[in-house]
């Protein structure tokens, strides 16, 4: 099996996060079939251990493998028909790190590498557990390096930044509790959807700066003619920091006191898991801009994205490298999580080729 067709097997049958039990047999059975055994299954996880240097420390190269509960909406005669979809590329990533792990087989490069296959980066915050066996197994690591494919750069340039790339992150949700009562009647009940209105109208109108909070979900009342007995907003929460990301829960908190002081309503903020930023070490883009010269590839440097990655998890224990790899091939910008974003097949040789390369100069630099 080729990494065309591992791509076009996972694309396929996409799985959600910490389902991804077909993928990470997939993997396995690529992984086996170049000769290799030091294998770990952790979870539904998957780390591979290259040791070819004896005194050498580890390079870590991450790819995501879970999908997201989207309708397939592409042409590609490998589509999705089971209501998910690798609509933000992880099948294209594991096809690109494990055409990296062939090549440095077959030319016997030097070096101690970890390739991890981490599932549920979408939800669940995959990072973390793989992250906790590492630092367990206490090995010395040089680097921790992952590339995220996206369209909004062209075919043939790769994006990062020193500093923050990748924001801060937590999913809240905000629910409101109020009491029925018929409509002509509804000086009897306690409005939860207007309660629900009256968080939001102060959400959109507060001055958040660079941070972001964002909701994109309300569902309220069970009929038209009753007043709402309960809401639930579902929405995201994006800063430049997890500091900073502590104290925007904290004002949407002290929104939901005024709500309750005004209406008589429980309002309550129930933040999920922080996603750390990701960080990018400056001695390290370094390397990855030379690569790129070296070998025609345009570099430019963006600026943060509100995008959310849970490669933060890494960015707080090791010194990381994330970039951006452009896929872009049309005048169009689908973007992530579209139903109709999909990277080219024949682009997995070209991110596969700049992992080598990278991987290679990052085993002999000096950061």
């Amino acid at each position: 099996m080729d990494e065309i067709t591992l791509r076009r097997l996972i694309h396929q049958n996409p799985e959600l996060a910490f389902e991804e039990r077909n993928t990470q047999k997939l993997i396995v059975e690529f992984v086996r079939g170049l000769g290799v055994n030091n294998i770990l299954t952790l979870g539904t996880g998957v780390l591979v251990f290259l040791e070819r240097s004896e005194h050498d420390p580890y390079v870590i190269v991450r790819a995501e493998m879970d999908a997201l509960p989207i309708r397939e909406e592409t042409d590609y005669p490998f589509r999705a028909s089971n209501g998910k979809m690798h609509a933000c590329g992880h099948d294209f990533h594991i096809a690109a790190v494990c055409w990296a792990l062939r090549r440095i087989l077959e030319e016997d490069k030097r070096g101690n590498y970890l390739f991890v296959f981490q599932p549920a980066e979408e939800s669940g915050a995959g990072a973390r557990k793989i992250v906790e066996h590492i630092l367990r197994w206490d090995c010395d690591v040089k680097a921790a390096i992952a590339m995220h494919v996206t369209d909004e750069y062209p075919v043939g340039v790769v994006a990062s930044r020193p500093g923050t790339l990748f924001s801060a992150s937590c999913e809240v949700n905000v629910r409101v509790e109020g009491q029925s009562a018929h409509v002509a009647q509804h000086r009897l009940g306690r409005d939860a959807l207007k309660g629900a209105v009256l968080f939001l109208s102060r959400v959109y109108t507060w001055d958040w700066k660079d941070d972001l909070v964002w909701f994109g979900k309300l569902v309220a009342g069970q009929i038209r003619n009753v007043v709402a007995s309960e809401a639930m907003i579902e929405g995201t929460v994006r800063a430049s920091e997890s500091e900073r990301l502590h104290g925007v829960i904290e004002v949407l908190q002290s929104f939901a006191r005024e709500v309750e002081d005004e209406t008589g309503l429980r309002v309550s903020v129930n933040p999920a898991i922080v996603y750390p930023e990701v960080m990018i070490d400056e001695n390290l883009l370094s390397v990855l801009r030379r690569v790129c010269k070296e070998n025609g590839i345009g570099f430019v440097e963006c600026e943060r994205k509100l995008t959310a990655e849970d490669f933060g998890y890494f960015s707080g224990h090791f010194r990381t490298l994330m970039f951006w790899f452009g896929v872009r091939q049309k005048p169009s910008i689908e973007g992530l999580h579209s139903p109709r974003f999909l990277p080219a097949d024949e682009l997995i040789p070209v991110a596969g080729n700049l992992l080598v390369h990278l991987l290679d100069s990052m085993r002999e630099a000096r950061v």
